[in-house]
């Protein structure tokens, strides 16, 4: 499809360069050819120093004149094809390059949304088929659906939410906002799940300001936190701090988990790249969607996020916000 889209790409810029220099050709033809005339009518020239004039030399005049245009065009021509080509490949590689991530994050979010419906189908057609199904079972059956349901909810709200972002994000309401406060937050919607996994969460926080969406900002601190949760045994600490170096406000979000190893580190940004398989087995619940999230919503804040991971040691994100000024 490209390689068709580049050469009509091609043969338009080809037209519009021809059209032009044929144009400039043709006005350049006639003043010659207007200017030989002129010399060739004027009587000085006829009788001075007895000149005799040659009419063929008016005529051979034109044609070399003609001719060298012809060659001009002709080498125009070649050269312009060969740079428009060139220039239609550039034009269209980043296009096509888009159009690639979104088939490929169509053909992952396909993936992702088969995988709890064949298993919520499955269930419910083994259930039925079941004539001598117990009370505790239906509602272990209906429990384990209401599971899957709340996967494809998740996947769903998570999908809508990088639609948004990728969308006009101009809308989003922007404010001077306290870090402190953003982390304060964060706690609140995390706090019940650090203690499930009996994981204690510390922070260190001073007054920096930073301008930015308050949801936007909280949400990107849930997943970073909710992350090192994920990967974090039982027992350990997570340590969240935010200092203020040189005009940008630095977040640091570390734990003492899993880790991810140097062969994913470069894809955990990524839409969907879950890193370690043997992590993604023991942590179903994740779709491979937070980080891309994170990182989309702090570049529309004009900022960068970061990791630092060895495996088996933790990990630390380093999120740098611009200060409100």
């Amino acid at each position: 499809m490209f390689k068709t889209a580049r050469l009509k790409l091609t043969a338009w810029y080809l037209l519009i360069i021809m059209f032009i220099s044929l144009s400039f050709s043709g006005l350049i033809f006639q003043i010659v050819s207007r200017e030989i005339n002129r010399f060739a009518r004027a009587p000085r020239f006829r009788v001075e120093e007895n000149f005799l004039f040659n009419e063929d030399l008016v005529v051979e005049a034109r044609h070399r004149v003609l001719l060298s245009l012809l060659e001009i065009n002709g080498l125009i021509l070649l050269i312009a094809g060969s740079l428009g080509y060139f220039l239609a490949g550039k034009t269209l590689k980043p296009i096509e390059a888009v159009l690639e991530e979104q088939k490929r994050f169509i053909g992952d979010a396909s993936h992702e949304l088969r995988t709890p419906l064949t298993a919520l189908k499955s269930m419910l057609e083994v259930s039925l088929r079941d004539k001598k199904i117990t009370l505790p079972e239906a509602k272990s059956i209906i429990s384990d659906s209401l599971e899957e349901t709340d996967k494809l909810t998740s996947l769903s709200n998570s999908l809508l939410e990088l639609a948004r972002l990728d969308g006009d994000t101009k809308k989003l309401v922007r404010e001077k906002l306290l870090v402190k406060d953003l982390v304060a937050d964060s706690f609140k919607q995390i706090t019940l799940r650090a203690q499930a996994k009996n994981i204690s969460i510390t922070s260190r926080t001073n007054s920096t300001q930073v301008f930015g969406n308050r949801e936007k900002l909280v949400e990107t601190l849930i997943i970073l936190l909710d992350n090192a949760l994920k990967y974090s045994p039982s027992g350990s600490q997570i340590n969240i701090s935010a200092q203020t170096i040189k005009n940008t406000a630095l977040i640091k979000v570390s734990d003492h988990g899993a880790g991810i190893s140097s062969s994913d580190l470069p894809h955990i940004f990524e839409r969907f790249y879950r890193a370690d398989i043997a992590r993604s087995k023991n942590n179903k619940d994740g779709f491979g969607l937070g980080l891309s999230i994170a990182q989309k919503i702090i570049e529309e804040h004009k900022g960068k996020i970061e990791v630092k991971s060895k495996l088996g040691q933790g990990s630390e994100f380093k999120v740098t916000l611009p200060l409100f000024s």
